[in-house]
Protein backbone atom coordinates (compact mmCIF):
# COMPACT_ATOMS: atom_id res chain seq x y z
CA UNK A 1 0.00 0.00 0.00
CA UNK A 2 1.66 3.32 -0.84
CA UNK A 3 3.05 5.63 1.50
CA UNK A 4 1.39 8.89 2.57
CA UNK A 5 3.52 12.06 2.35
CA UNK A 6 3.41 12.24 6.54
CA UNK A 7 4.62 8.69 6.73
CA UNK A 8 7.55 9.38 4.35
CA UNK A 9 8.08 12.90 6.62
CA UNK A 10 8.23 11.02 9.85
CA UNK A 11 10.27 7.78 7.91
CA UNK A 12 12.52 10.34 6.31
CA UNK A 13 12.99 12.78 9.26
CA UNK A 14 14.22 9.02 11.90
CA UNK A 15 16.56 8.09 9.29
CA UNK A 16 18.60 11.44 8.96
CA UNK A 17 18.49 11.31 12.91
CA UNK A 18 19.99 8.39 12.91
CA UNK A 19 22.32 9.27 9.72
CA UNK A 20 23.67 12.21 11.91
CA UNK A 21 23.71 10.86 15.07
CA UNK A 22 27.40 10.59 15.36
CA UNK A 23 27.92 14.40 13.94
CA UNK A 24 30.32 16.49 16.81
CA UNK A 25 27.64 18.77 18.38
CA UNK A 26 27.74 21.63 20.89
CA UNK A 27 26.99 20.27 24.55
CA UNK A 28 24.08 20.41 25.49
CA UNK A 29 22.92 21.40 21.95
CA UNK A 30 20.66 18.09 20.78
CA UNK A 31 19.05 17.40 17.45
CA UNK A 32 15.61 19.97 16.54
CA UNK A 33 13.74 18.66 13.88
CA UNK A 34 10.06 19.47 12.26
CA UNK A 35 7.76 16.87 10.69
CA UNK A 36 5.40 19.07 8.79
CA UNK A 37 5.02 21.53 6.31
CA UNK A 38 6.31 24.82 7.69
CA UNK A 39 8.55 27.54 6.01
CA UNK A 40 11.92 28.05 6.68
CA UNK A 41 13.75 31.49 4.51
CA UNK A 42 10.59 31.98 2.77
CA UNK A 43 9.87 28.85 1.33
CA UNK A 44 7.51 26.26 2.16
CA UNK A 45 9.53 23.24 2.91
CA UNK A 46 8.13 19.57 4.30
CA UNK A 47 10.05 18.38 6.91
CA UNK A 48 13.72 19.79 8.61
CA UNK A 49 16.33 18.70 11.36
CA UNK A 50 19.01 20.93 12.85
CA UNK A 51 21.26 20.71 15.00
CA UNK A 52 24.26 23.29 16.60
CA UNK A 53 27.64 22.28 15.58
CA UNK A 54 30.78 22.77 17.86
CA UNK A 55 31.21 26.46 16.61
CA UNK A 56 27.70 27.33 17.23
CA UNK A 57 26.83 27.53 14.03
CA UNK A 58 23.98 25.10 12.96
CA UNK A 59 24.16 22.44 10.84
CA UNK A 60 20.19 22.27 8.70
CA UNK A 61 18.91 19.13 6.24
CA UNK A 62 15.81 19.83 4.61
CA UNK A 63 13.42 17.44 3.05
CA UNK A 64 11.11 17.15 0.61
CA UNK A 65 8.92 14.57 0.67
CA UNK A 66 6.57 12.77 -2.26
CA UNK A 67 3.94 10.42 -1.90
CA UNK A 68 2.35 8.57 -5.11
CA UNK A 69 -0.53 11.02 -5.11
CA UNK A 70 1.83 13.83 -5.13
CA UNK A 71 4.86 12.36 -7.86
CA UNK A 72 4.68 15.05 -9.96
CA UNK A 73 6.95 16.88 -7.80
CA UNK A 74 9.65 14.42 -8.91
CA UNK A 75 9.01 13.59 -12.10
CA UNK A 76 10.19 15.85 -14.63
CA UNK A 77 8.21 17.93 -17.18
CA UNK A 78 9.71 19.69 -20.51
CA UNK A 79 9.88 23.76 -19.37
CA UNK A 80 7.76 25.00 -22.30
CA UNK A 81 7.87 28.09 -21.25
CA UNK A 82 11.81 28.59 -21.26
CA UNK A 83 11.72 27.05 -24.73
CA UNK A 84 9.22 29.40 -26.04
CA UNK A 85 11.31 32.43 -24.88
CA UNK A 86 14.71 31.28 -25.07
CA UNK A 87 13.11 30.05 -29.11
CA UNK A 88 11.91 33.16 -29.80
CA UNK A 89 14.88 35.39 -28.52
CA UNK A 90 17.50 33.73 -30.65
CA UNK A 91 15.13 33.57 -33.67
CA UNK A 92 15.06 37.69 -33.15
CA UNK A 93 18.41 37.69 -32.88
CA UNK A 94 19.18 35.72 -36.06
CA UNK A 95 15.94 37.54 -37.71
CA UNK A 96 17.92 40.71 -37.09
CA UNK A 97 21.59 39.38 -38.43
CA UNK A 98 19.83 38.29 -41.37
CA UNK A 99 18.04 42.01 -42.10
CA UNK A 100 21.09 43.40 -41.46
CA UNK A 101 23.49 41.33 -43.35
CA UNK A 102 21.40 40.03 -45.64
CA UNK A 103 21.64 43.42 -48.74
CA UNK A 104 25.32 43.40 -47.95
CA UNK A 105 26.02 39.44 -48.16
CA UNK A 106 22.94 38.35 -50.50
CA UNK A 107 22.94 41.45 -52.20
CA UNK A 108 19.31 41.83 -52.21
CA UNK A 109 16.09 43.91 -50.84
CA UNK A 110 13.21 42.29 -49.40
CA UNK A 111 10.68 44.73 -50.48
CA UNK A 112 12.42 44.56 -53.47
CA UNK A 113 11.92 40.94 -54.52
CA UNK A 114 8.18 40.33 -52.55
CA UNK A 115 7.01 43.92 -52.57
CA UNK A 116 4.98 45.31 -50.15
CA UNK A 117 2.07 43.70 -48.22
CA UNK A 118 3.25 40.27 -49.35
CA UNK A 119 6.88 41.01 -47.32
CA UNK A 120 4.99 41.03 -44.47
CA UNK A 121 3.35 37.54 -44.79
CA UNK A 122 6.43 36.09 -45.47
CA UNK A 123 8.37 37.98 -42.23
CA UNK A 124 5.89 36.69 -40.01
CA UNK A 125 5.36 33.26 -41.57
CA UNK A 126 9.51 32.86 -41.70
CA UNK A 127 9.71 34.11 -38.22
CA UNK A 128 7.30 31.50 -37.27
CA UNK A 129 9.16 28.46 -38.63
CA UNK A 130 12.48 29.70 -37.78
CA UNK A 131 11.02 29.71 -33.80
CA UNK A 132 9.37 25.85 -34.10
CA UNK A 133 12.69 24.77 -35.54
CA UNK A 134 14.39 26.25 -32.81
CA UNK A 135 11.85 24.84 -30.02
CA UNK A 136 12.27 21.87 -31.36
CA UNK A 137 15.67 21.57 -30.69
CA UNK A 138 16.13 23.01 -27.98
CA UNK A 139 13.02 20.69 -26.93
CA UNK A 140 15.70 17.51 -26.90
CA UNK A 141 18.45 19.59 -24.46
CA UNK A 142 18.13 18.09 -20.52
CA UNK A 143 18.55 21.85 -19.45
CA UNK A 144 14.44 22.22 -20.18
CA UNK A 145 13.67 19.29 -18.06
CA UNK A 146 12.00 20.57 -15.26
CA UNK A 147 11.70 19.26 -11.57
CA UNK A 148 9.64 20.87 -8.96
CA UNK A 149 11.56 18.86 -5.90
CA UNK A 150 15.13 19.78 -7.48
CA UNK A 151 13.94 23.31 -8.59
CA UNK A 152 12.44 24.36 -5.30
CA UNK A 153 16.16 23.37 -3.31
CA UNK A 154 18.14 25.95 -5.88
CA UNK A 155 16.46 29.10 -4.39
CA UNK A 156 17.62 28.55 -0.63
CA UNK A 157 20.28 27.93 1.41
CA UNK A 158 20.62 24.64 3.07
CA UNK A 159 23.80 22.04 4.19
CA UNK A 160 21.87 19.14 3.54
CA UNK A 161 18.85 18.75 1.01
CA UNK A 162 17.26 15.37 0.44
CA UNK A 163 14.53 14.60 -1.73
CA UNK A 164 12.30 11.19 -0.20
CA UNK A 165 10.00 9.64 -1.84
CA UNK A 166 7.86 6.26 -2.38
CA UNK A 167 9.16 3.75 -4.72
CA UNK A 168 5.62 2.66 -5.89
CA UNK A 169 6.29 6.53 -8.28
CA UNK A 170 8.33 4.52 -10.70
CA UNK A 171 7.38 0.76 -10.61
CA UNK A 172 5.35 -0.74 -13.67
CA UNK A 173 5.67 2.57 -16.02
CA UNK A 174 7.88 1.52 -18.44
CA UNK A 175 11.06 2.59 -19.89
CA UNK A 176 9.35 6.41 -19.53
CA UNK A 177 9.60 6.20 -16.37
CA UNK A 178 12.74 4.83 -15.85
CA UNK A 179 13.61 7.66 -17.98
CA UNK A 180 12.37 10.37 -15.23
CA UNK A 181 14.53 8.59 -12.72
CA UNK A 182 17.72 8.71 -14.50
CA UNK A 183 16.73 12.74 -14.87
CA UNK A 184 16.20 12.62 -11.16
CA UNK A 185 19.04 10.51 -10.33
CA UNK A 186 21.17 12.92 -12.88
CA UNK A 187 20.28 16.13 -11.01
CA UNK A 188 20.59 15.42 -7.86
CA UNK A 189 23.95 14.46 -8.21
CA UNK A 190 24.24 17.75 -10.37
CA UNK A 191 23.67 19.88 -7.69
CA UNK A 192 24.62 17.82 -4.68
CA UNK A 193 20.88 16.89 -3.45
CA UNK A 194 20.26 13.56 -1.89
CA UNK A 195 17.76 10.96 -2.28
CA UNK A 196 16.06 8.65 0.03
CA UNK A 197 13.77 5.87 -1.45
CA UNK A 198 11.31 4.49 0.83
CA UNK A 199 10.42 0.47 0.16
CA UNK A 200 8.17 -1.46 1.86
CA UNK A 201 7.79 -2.84 5.44
CA UNK A 202 8.70 1.08 6.20
CA UNK A 203 12.63 0.73 5.09
CA UNK A 204 14.47 3.84 3.85
CA UNK A 205 17.49 3.07 1.41
CA UNK A 206 20.15 5.84 0.90
CA UNK A 207 20.38 6.21 -3.05
CA UNK A 208 22.66 8.86 -2.54
CA UNK A 209 24.33 11.56 0.03
CA UNK A 210 24.57 14.86 -0.41
CA UNK A 211 27.15 17.30 -1.34
CA UNK A 212 29.12 18.45 1.57
CA UNK A 213 30.59 20.99 -1.08
CA UNK A 214 27.75 23.40 -1.77
CA UNK A 215 27.57 22.99 -6.17
CA UNK A 216 26.39 26.62 -6.46
CA UNK A 217 29.59 27.98 -4.81
CA UNK A 218 27.40 30.31 -2.32
CA UNK A 219 25.25 31.80 -5.16
CA UNK A 220 22.05 30.82 -3.67
CA UNK A 221 19.99 33.55 -1.65
CA UNK A 222 21.42 32.75 2.51
CA UNK A 223 19.27 35.36 3.91
CA UNK A 224 18.96 36.24 7.11
CA UNK A 225 15.89 35.03 9.35
CA UNK A 226 14.68 39.06 9.18
CA UNK A 227 14.62 39.19 5.91
CA UNK A 228 13.14 35.86 4.95
CA UNK A 229 10.00 36.73 7.15
CA UNK A 230 9.99 40.36 5.73
CA UNK A 231 9.52 38.71 2.37
CA UNK A 232 6.47 37.00 3.13
CA UNK A 233 4.72 39.97 4.11
CA UNK A 234 2.33 39.69 1.26
CA UNK A 235 0.45 36.76 3.03
CA UNK A 236 -1.51 36.97 6.20
CA UNK A 237 0.28 37.92 9.04
CA UNK A 238 2.45 35.85 11.21
CA UNK A 239 0.08 35.66 14.44
CA UNK A 240 -2.76 34.44 11.85
CA UNK A 241 -0.75 31.46 10.06
CA UNK A 242 -1.58 28.15 10.82
CA UNK A 243 0.83 26.77 13.45
CA UNK A 244 1.97 24.06 10.36
CA UNK A 245 3.20 26.80 8.18
CA UNK A 246 5.38 28.67 10.73
CA UNK A 247 8.54 28.29 11.38
CA UNK A 248 8.99 26.13 14.41
CA UNK A 249 12.69 26.36 14.80
CA UNK A 250 12.95 30.20 14.57
CA UNK A 251 14.21 32.10 17.28
CA UNK A 252 12.17 35.17 17.06
CA UNK A 253 8.40 33.03 17.08
CA UNK A 254 6.66 36.40 17.90
CA UNK A 255 4.39 38.01 16.11
CA UNK A 256 5.97 40.74 13.19
CA UNK A 257 5.84 43.90 14.77
CA UNK A 258 8.66 42.10 17.06
CA UNK A 259 10.82 41.07 13.89
CA UNK A 260 12.72 44.82 13.35
CA UNK A 261 12.55 46.38 17.14
CA UNK A 262 11.28 49.99 17.03
CA UNK A 263 13.72 52.65 17.07
CA UNK A 264 13.26 56.68 17.84
CA UNK A 265 12.89 58.14 14.08
CA UNK A 266 13.28 57.20 10.98
CA UNK A 267 16.82 55.54 10.50
CA UNK A 268 19.82 57.25 8.40
CA UNK A 269 20.22 55.52 5.39
CA UNK A 270 24.18 55.78 6.20
CA UNK A 271 24.07 53.82 9.14
CA UNK A 272 22.88 50.77 8.09
CA UNK A 273 24.04 50.29 4.42
CA UNK A 274 24.08 46.33 4.10
CA UNK A 275 20.09 46.10 5.54
CA UNK A 276 19.19 48.90 3.54
CA UNK A 277 20.50 47.22 0.39
CA UNK A 278 19.25 44.14 1.29
CA UNK A 279 15.91 45.53 1.76
CA UNK A 280 16.22 47.27 -1.58
CA UNK A 281 17.29 43.80 -2.94
CA UNK A 282 14.00 41.51 -1.69
CA UNK A 283 11.94 44.72 -2.86
CA UNK A 284 13.13 44.07 -6.37
CA UNK A 285 13.05 40.52 -6.63
CA UNK A 286 9.69 41.05 -5.32
CA UNK A 287 9.05 43.68 -7.81
CA UNK A 288 10.40 41.38 -10.73
CA UNK A 289 8.38 38.17 -9.48
CA UNK A 290 4.98 40.44 -9.45
CA UNK A 291 5.20 40.34 -13.67
CA UNK A 292 4.72 36.54 -13.57
CA UNK A 293 1.92 33.96 -13.41
CA UNK A 294 -0.19 33.71 -10.21
CA UNK A 295 1.69 29.73 -10.07
CA UNK A 296 5.20 31.09 -9.42
CA UNK A 297 4.68 30.41 -6.20
CA UNK A 298 3.26 26.92 -6.40
CA UNK A 299 6.50 26.29 -9.29
CA UNK A 300 9.59 27.98 -8.26
CA UNK A 301 12.12 28.04 -10.85
CA UNK A 302 9.80 27.24 -13.96
CA UNK A 303 9.27 31.06 -15.30
CA UNK A 304 12.50 31.81 -14.85
CA UNK A 305 14.35 33.24 -17.96
CA UNK A 306 18.26 34.09 -17.58
CA UNK A 307 20.01 37.64 -17.75
CA UNK A 308 21.01 36.60 -20.95
CA UNK A 309 17.03 36.87 -22.55
CA UNK A 310 17.11 40.53 -21.84
CA UNK A 311 20.96 41.23 -23.16
CA UNK A 312 20.35 39.56 -26.50
CA UNK A 313 16.56 40.14 -27.06
CA UNK A 314 15.98 43.86 -26.43
CA UNK A 315 19.31 45.10 -28.95
CA UNK A 316 17.75 42.56 -31.62
CA UNK A 317 14.13 43.72 -31.33
CA UNK A 318 15.65 47.38 -31.93
CA UNK A 319 17.91 46.33 -34.48
CA UNK A 320 15.36 44.34 -36.22
CA UNK A 321 12.82 46.77 -36.42
CA UNK A 322 15.44 49.72 -37.50
CA UNK A 323 16.49 47.41 -40.48
CA UNK A 324 13.14 46.58 -41.47
CA UNK A 325 12.49 50.07 -41.33
CA UNK A 326 15.20 50.71 -43.50
CA UNK A 327 14.41 48.01 -46.02
CA UNK A 328 10.62 49.07 -46.24
CA UNK A 329 12.12 52.55 -47.14
CA UNK A 330 13.28 51.02 -50.62
CA UNK A 331 12.82 52.99 -53.98
CA UNK A 332 13.82 52.31 -57.21
CA UNK A 333 14.57 55.58 -58.04
CA UNK A 334 18.04 57.33 -57.34
CA UNK A 335 17.45 59.47 -54.28
CA UNK A 336 20.62 61.32 -52.72
CA UNK A 337 21.81 60.12 -49.47
CA UNK A 338 19.97 56.57 -50.25
CA UNK A 339 21.71 53.31 -49.68
CA UNK A 340 19.47 50.79 -51.81
CA UNK A 341 18.59 53.41 -54.52
CA UNK A 342 19.17 52.21 -58.09
CA UNK A 343 22.12 53.81 -60.02
CA UNK A 344 22.16 57.13 -61.75
CA UNK A 345 22.25 56.28 -65.60
CA UNK A 346 22.46 60.07 -66.92
CA UNK A 347 26.20 60.39 -67.33
CA UNK A 348 26.66 56.64 -69.58
CA UNK A 349 26.25 57.37 -73.80
CA UNK A 350 23.17 56.55 -75.71
CA UNK A 351 22.46 55.67 -79.56
CA UNK A 352 21.53 59.32 -80.10
CA UNK A 353 24.87 60.76 -78.94
CA UNK A 354 27.62 58.25 -78.63
CA UNK A 355 30.68 59.43 -76.85
CA UNK A 356 33.59 60.55 -79.42
CA UNK A 357 36.13 58.01 -80.18
CA UNK A 358 39.26 59.11 -78.12
CA UNK A 359 42.64 59.51 -80.20
CA UNK A 360 45.70 57.38 -79.71
CA UNK A 361 47.92 58.87 -77.60
CA UNK A 362 51.99 58.85 -78.03
CA UNK A 363 53.27 55.86 -76.88
CA UNK A 364 50.17 53.99 -77.54
CA UNK A 365 49.08 51.86 -80.54
CA UNK A 366 45.94 50.55 -82.16
CA UNK A 367 44.77 46.83 -81.85
CA UNK A 368 43.24 45.30 -84.94
CA UNK A 369 40.39 43.07 -84.55
CA UNK A 370 42.05 40.47 -86.45
CA UNK A 371 45.69 39.69 -86.42
CA UNK A 372 46.21 39.41 -89.88
CA UNK A 373 45.55 42.69 -91.34
CA UNK A 374 44.44 42.99 -94.93
CA UNK A 375 46.61 45.02 -97.56
CA UNK A 376 46.02 48.74 -98.33
CA UNK A 377 46.07 47.79 -101.95
CA UNK A 378 44.89 44.40 -103.46
CA UNK A 379 46.96 44.53 -106.51
CA UNK A 380 50.10 45.04 -104.61
CA UNK A 381 52.95 41.83 -105.18
CA UNK A 382 50.55 40.20 -107.33
CA UNK A 383 52.24 38.87 -110.61
CA UNK A 384 50.76 39.21 -114.08
CA UNK A 385 50.71 36.03 -114.97
CA UNK A 386 50.46 32.46 -113.55
CA UNK A 387 53.60 30.98 -111.90
CA UNK A 388 52.71 27.60 -113.69
CA UNK A 389 52.62 27.16 -117.21
CA UNK A 390 49.57 25.06 -118.15
CA UNK A 391 51.27 22.05 -119.25
CA UNK A 392 49.58 19.24 -120.79
CA UNK A 393 48.52 16.47 -118.27
CA UNK A 394 48.96 13.01 -119.54
CA UNK A 395 47.18 9.90 -118.12
CA UNK A 396 44.35 12.10 -116.94
CA UNK A 397 42.47 8.88 -115.83
CA UNK A 398 44.87 7.85 -113.44
CA UNK A 399 45.45 11.48 -112.17
CA UNK A 400 43.91 11.59 -108.58
CA UNK A 401 45.87 14.59 -106.90
CA UNK A 402 47.19 17.82 -108.23
CA UNK A 403 49.00 20.54 -105.83
CA UNK A 404 50.72 23.59 -106.26
CA UNK A 405 52.46 25.34 -103.09
CA UNK A 406 52.88 28.75 -102.72
CA UNK A 407 55.99 28.98 -104.19
CA UNK A 408 54.70 27.49 -107.47
CA UNK A 409 55.89 24.25 -107.48
CA UNK A 410 53.42 21.41 -108.71
CA UNK A 411 53.01 18.14 -107.60
CA UNK A 412 50.70 14.93 -109.32
CA UNK A 413 49.71 12.08 -107.49
CA UNK A 414 48.74 8.91 -109.48
CA UNK A 415 47.80 7.35 -105.93
CA UNK A 416 46.29 8.75 -103.02
CA UNK A 417 44.99 7.91 -99.63
CA UNK A 418 41.37 8.64 -99.27
CA UNK A 419 40.83 11.90 -95.99
CA UNK A 420 37.87 10.05 -94.61
CA UNK A 421 39.79 6.69 -94.36
CA UNK A 422 41.68 8.70 -91.72
CA UNK A 423 41.54 7.82 -87.43
CA UNK A 424 40.54 11.72 -86.73
CA UNK A 425 38.52 13.78 -88.53
CA UNK A 426 40.17 16.95 -90.69
CA UNK A 427 39.10 20.36 -92.12
CA UNK A 428 39.53 21.36 -95.25
CA UNK A 429 38.97 25.02 -96.85
CA UNK A 430 36.77 24.29 -99.91
CA UNK A 431 36.36 26.59 -103.16
CA UNK A 432 34.46 24.76 -105.09
CA UNK A 433 33.54 21.24 -106.61
CA UNK A 434 33.63 21.65 -110.72
CA UNK A 435 32.85 18.24 -113.30
CA UNK A 436 36.11 18.55 -115.42
CA UNK A 437 40.20 18.38 -114.36
CA UNK A 438 40.38 21.71 -116.28
CA UNK A 439 38.08 24.29 -115.41
CA UNK A 440 39.31 22.97 -111.65
CA UNK A 441 43.01 23.44 -112.58
CA UNK A 442 42.17 27.20 -114.05
CA UNK A 443 40.56 27.97 -110.96
CA UNK A 444 43.67 26.98 -108.75
CA UNK A 445 45.99 28.41 -111.22
CA UNK A 446 44.20 31.81 -110.80
CA UNK A 447 44.26 31.58 -107.38
CA UNK A 448 48.12 31.08 -106.84
CA UNK A 449 48.82 33.91 -109.05
CA UNK A 450 46.87 36.58 -107.93
CA UNK A 451 46.83 35.40 -103.72
CA UNK A 452 50.04 32.97 -103.20
CA UNK A 453 48.05 30.12 -102.12
CA UNK A 454 48.41 26.57 -102.12
CA UNK A 455 45.63 24.71 -103.08
CA UNK A 456 45.03 21.36 -104.37
CA UNK A 457 43.09 19.84 -106.71
CA UNK A 458 41.63 15.91 -105.44
CA UNK A 459 39.59 13.59 -107.14
CA UNK A 460 36.16 13.57 -105.36
CA UNK A 461 36.68 9.61 -104.00
CA UNK A 462 39.78 10.90 -102.79
CA UNK A 463 38.19 13.21 -100.20
CA UNK A 464 34.74 12.02 -99.28
CA UNK A 465 33.24 8.54 -100.08
CA UNK A 466 30.95 8.13 -102.66
CA UNK A 467 31.83 12.18 -104.44
CA UNK A 468 31.95 12.97 -108.39
CA UNK A 469 33.65 14.89 -110.31
CA UNK A 470 36.90 16.78 -109.00
CA UNK A 471 37.13 19.32 -105.49
CA UNK A 472 39.06 22.38 -105.00
CA UNK A 473 40.49 23.64 -101.62
CA UNK A 474 42.80 25.54 -99.89
CA UNK A 475 46.34 24.68 -97.92
CA UNK A 476 46.43 21.57 -96.13
CA UNK A 477 43.54 19.48 -94.63
CA UNK A 478 44.03 20.39 -90.71
CA UNK A 479 42.86 18.40 -87.45
CA UNK A 480 42.09 21.89 -85.44
CA UNK A 481 38.80 23.41 -86.09
CA UNK A 482 40.48 26.48 -84.82
CA UNK A 483 43.27 26.77 -87.29
CA UNK A 484 40.53 25.86 -90.25
CA UNK A 485 38.47 28.85 -89.06
CA UNK A 486 41.23 31.36 -89.29
CA UNK A 487 42.71 30.46 -92.33
CA UNK A 488 39.03 30.83 -94.26
CA UNK A 489 38.29 34.46 -92.53
CA UNK A 490 41.90 35.32 -93.35
CA UNK A 491 41.55 33.89 -97.21
CA UNK A 492 38.01 35.77 -97.09
CA UNK A 493 39.14 39.13 -95.60
CA UNK A 494 41.96 39.33 -98.20
CA UNK A 495 40.04 38.11 -101.49
CA UNK A 496 36.21 38.77 -101.17
CA UNK A 497 36.03 35.32 -102.04
CA UNK A 498 33.94 32.66 -100.34
CA UNK A 499 35.10 29.22 -98.69
CA UNK A 500 33.32 26.96 -97.30
CA UNK A 501 35.03 24.85 -93.95
CA UNK A 502 34.21 21.00 -94.89
CA UNK A 503 34.57 18.31 -91.88
CA UNK A 504 35.75 15.19 -93.41
CA UNK A 505 35.17 12.23 -90.66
Amino acid sequence: MPYTEQQIRGLAINFLRFHYKLRPRYPGGGTRVVDKPHYYQGVLIDARLAYQQPDRTFFTATIEATSVDRSEEILYQVNYWRIAIHAAVLALAFFAAFVWAGPQVLGTNLWKVYGSPRVYLVLISSFIVLVGAIGALLSRARAYRYIYAVDQFKHFYADAQWVAYDVAIFEGGGWRMRRRYRELERQCVKYGFGMLAVEADQVVRNVISPSQVDQFGGLRSHLPRWLARGEATARPRIAALPPEVTDPLAVEAVPERAVVPARPGRPKVYTQPRRRLALLRARLRRTYRSFYPSTLRRRPGYYTMGWWVFVVGFPSFLLLGYGLYRQASYEPYAREGRRYAAPDLGILESPASPVPPLEIEEGEYQRSPDTVAAPDDPEIDRPAEALVTEGRVDDLNLLRRYRIDTAGQVVIDYDCVPLFQRADPVFILLFGRYDSFETARQWALELNRLYGSAVTVALGDCVEPASDGYLLYLGAPTAEEGEANFLARSFIRESGLEVEIVEID
